[in-house]
């Protein structure tokens, strides 16, 4: 789920997962929760700044691809990853880096009623020099989806686990969903930059579904407010807020051959 680097997105192969993807990395640097410029294609506010609803869970349907971002939510400035678009199942998500080694993934995810996920990623027009000049950033998401609420629960308590046996920092975010967490790591340059790369991730369950969004970018431009904001999007579509309409179908759009569990590493979670 939340484990593969977002700059190795491009492989055409299921080896990770955005939720874990820097798990041993190493971390630093300002409060993410800070004030920071717009980025540029900052998506449109398709969430309205309204508090929170903590209570409502839904039962929500497959596909999971419905309730994930897309070029509608995010504007013209932001490309799809086609090559790191997935159709995910309890097998080949179940080998991904989410789980802990030794743990049997798939087995976990078919105790909890896993129904199927969906990944997909977005890159900025212009690249580094549009995330280095203009603050830019590239944003990654999944969807997952289950049975009923308790297997959700179930699920994103280990994925929370996972994060926090991780290097990654937790930093202070409104709660969106039911149940929500946001972190923040420091990997890294952007490209050939001396200017330090930074992630944020939030991961939240609304009823049955556990999203996880990713930012990838240069930190002085980088908030937790920006992933949250991308977040607040997927939420609408769970709450029926903002019509929830599954992408349609490219090359990839099939379920991948996963490559083998392997321990990630600062090395390889930096490469592009």
């Amino acid at each position: 789920m939340v484990l593969r680097s977002i700059r190795a997105l491009g492989a055409p192969v299921l080896c990770t997962s955005i939720l874990i993807s820097l798990l041993t990395a190493c971390g630093g640097g300002k409060d993410a929760a800070a004030s920071v410029p717009a980025a540029s294609g900052s998506p449109a506010s398709s969430a309205d700044a309204s508090a929170n609803d903590a209570s409502t869970a839904p039962a929500l349907t497959m596909p999971a691809s419905r309730f994930a971002l897309s070029l509608d939510d995010l504007g013209t400035a932001f490309i799809t990853n086609v090559p790191a678009t997935f159709v995910l199942d309890a097998k080949n998500y179940g080998v991904s880096k989410t789980f802990a080694e030794g743990d049997n993934g798939e087995k976990l995810l078919t105790d909890w009623g896993y129904l199927g996920g969906y990944e997909t990623s977005f890159r900025p027009e212009g690249s580094d020099k549009a995330i280095l000049q203009n603050g830019a950033y590239e944003i990654a998401v999944e969807t997952h989806l289950f049975k009923d609420e308790s297997g959700a629960k179930k699920a994103y308590d280990y994925f929370e686990g996972r994060l926090k046996a991780g290097q990654a920092q937790p930093v202070n975010a409104p709660l969106l969903g039911n149940k929500s967490s946001a972190w923040r790591l420091v990997n890294g340059k952007v490209g050939t930059s001396t200017v330090d790369a930074a992630y944020h991730r939030l991961m939240f369950r609304r009823g049955n579904l556990v999203t996880v969004v990713m930012t990838y970018g240069a930190d002085p431009f980088m908030s937790v407010t920006i992933v949250r904001d991308l977040a607040r999007i997927v939420d609408a579509k769970a709450l029926g807020q903002k019509e929830a309409l599954a992408p349609t179908p490219t090359g990839n759009y099939v379920t991948p051959t996963p490559s083998p569990k392997q321990s990630p590493s600062p090395a390889a979670t930096a490469s592009r």
